[in-house]
């Protein structure tokens, strides 16, 4: 081989070797990426809230970090699902205390009315992915439909 190949090749070796270090410092060791990284691992780990946190830090530093997008989309809408179904138990547990009641009152089955309708809505306003986690969804959607069975049980016919 010529001299000047074996010359062009080793400093095509030094560009290259060269590329591929900056591409490492500046996409493996940003703050960025490092923050989203962490969030990604939350995310798996089932902490979404965490997640959507580190994930909106991400974003902050580095708006072209695309993992930094990437969770931050998935984590909010599994801490949609999660949100759901916080609200889903607390309501739940106070249509049970209402309905205990012996001095049940209009004003309190409209109350349950209500809190059924805002539980169906929010529901079918949820917008699952692929990545959504099975067990949030087959959670929330439990709840929802023992929300419909309530209001179907109690005020289907109010409606018509």
């Amino acid at each position: 081989m010529p001299t000047y190949k074996k010359a062009y090749m080793t400093i095509m070796k030094i560009v290259i070797l060269f590329v591929v270090l900056v591409a490492i410092y500046l996409f493996g060791f940003t703050d960025s990426y490092k923050t989203s990284l962490k969030a990604k691992w939350k995310y798996f780990e089932g902490e979404y809230k965490e997640a959507n946190r580190l994930a909106k830090e991400a974003f902050d530093l580095d708006p072209y970090n695309r993992m930094a997008i990437g969770v931050l989309a998935q984590s909010k809408i599994s801490v949609a699902f999660v949100e759901y179904i916080e609200d889903a138990k607390r309501y739940l547990k106070e249509i049970e205390q209402m309905s205990k009641r012996a001095d049940f009152s209009s004003a309190q089955k409209t109350k349950i009315k209500m809190m059924c309708e805002v539980m169906i809505g929010r529901y079918q306003k949820l917008n699952p992915t692929v990545m959504t986690q099975s067990d949030l969804k087959e959670e929330s959607r439990r709840y929802y439909k023992r929300f419909q069975k309530i209001y179907d049980r109690f005020f289907s016919d109010e409606d018509h």
